[in-house]
């Protein structure tokens, strides 16, 4: 194990540490690239702050620099674990540490209240949605309407994810068990510290998603309607280096939809189905409006349901 290696590795043992991040950040400055140790230095500033964002107006000129530093092609410094898929297809999870973050949005009003979340243990998230390939090196089947190896596999169903994270968790004879995020495990692993309404700010444009650019909010520029879904990994990713967060498909989610409090939760997990019918997905789609794109934006569907415009991405832990 090389110096690197070990230095993320010992990360992932203990997320908590903070030592850890910032003997990380002293190792890329002196024998990687000065911006990865910049972009770490300046993400972890921004996670130890998200709970009191306006004690801190600092805040965006780190998260700026940050949005500039991941725009010209800084590879963010974060573990990662790879499932290997039947016949040796590679399915790549990005690390996500514990940490506590403000849930929720003031735009909606099922997004309200907005309330602290605490989660205690960190996790490996899908570094981009399923693709088609990997659902079929998996599942066998191509359910999908706009066809592509690496777009995002769409028209599953809550039910179907459920299947592919079983069989995928049987494949790995024991030593991670995959499954989809809950709904609170997104939104972190979403913002990665930030409180504006997208991981790159609180404006939207057709070069940083896949949505319907026709459409304007917030002072978002009207830009390009692709009218279909695009290979996964083709806009910016946020600093823990998850990508189409923001367009694409939107993601199932384990839970089921319930209305927020305003009480502090440590990882909460709606898994009582109670009177609701509806699973909840996150993150937009390539016929969502900007609105409807943010980090806070919550959607819901009967998990039965297939439609073009909802996949999902798994996560995991090393068993």
């Amino acid at each position: 194990m090389n110096t690197l290696d070990a230095l993320l590795s010992g990360i992932v043992s203990d997320p908590l540490e903070e030592t850890r991040w910032l003997v990380l950040a002293d190792w890329l400055e002196e024998y990687d690239d000065p911006r990865r140790s910049e972009l770490l230095r300046l993400h972890r500033r921004l996670l130890n702050t998200c709970c009191e964002p306006d004690a801190h107006p600092e805040r965006a000129a780190w998260q700026a620099r940050v949005v500039a530093l991941l725009g010209a092609g800084v590879v963010p410094c974060v573990p990662q674990h790879t499932l290997t898929l039947p016949g040796g297809m590679p399915l790549v999870g990005a690390f996500v540490p514990p940490g506590s973050f403000l849930m929720g949005g003031t735009v909606e009003d099922d997004e309200q209240p907005v309330h602290k979340v605490t989660l205690t243990r960190g996790w490996f998230m899908g570094a981009h949605p399923v693709t088609q390939a990997q659902w079929l090196a998996v599942m066998g089947t191509e359910p999908s309407r706009f066809k592509g190896p690496n777009r995002p596999v769409e028209k599953v169903s809550w039910e179907e994810c459920q299947e592919f994270c079983a069989k995928l968790t049987e494949g790995q004879q024991g030593t991670a068990t995959v499954r989809l995020p809950t709904e609170a495990e997104w939104e972190w692993a979403c913002r990665a510290g930030t409180t504006t309404e997208y991981h790159f700010g609180d404006m939207l444009n057709t070069d940083l998603a896949n949505y319907d650019g026709k459409y304007t909010w917030n002072g978002s520029p009207k830009g390009k309607n692709r009218k279909k879904t695009t290979d996964v990994g083709s806009f910016p990713a946020n600093p823990w280096g998850l990508r189409d967060l923001h367009g694409n498909v939107r993601e199932w989610c384990a839970d089921w939809y319930t209305p927020y409090t305003d009480d502090e939760q440590t990882d909460p997990y709606a898994n009582d189905k109670q009177s609701n019918e509806y699973r909840v997905l996150r993150g937009g789609s390539w016929n969502s409006y900007p609105r409807y794109c943010r980090a806070a934006y919550r959607d819901w569907y009967a998990p039965a349901n297939r439609f073009n415009f909802i996949g999902f991405r798994f996560c995991f832990r090393l068993d």
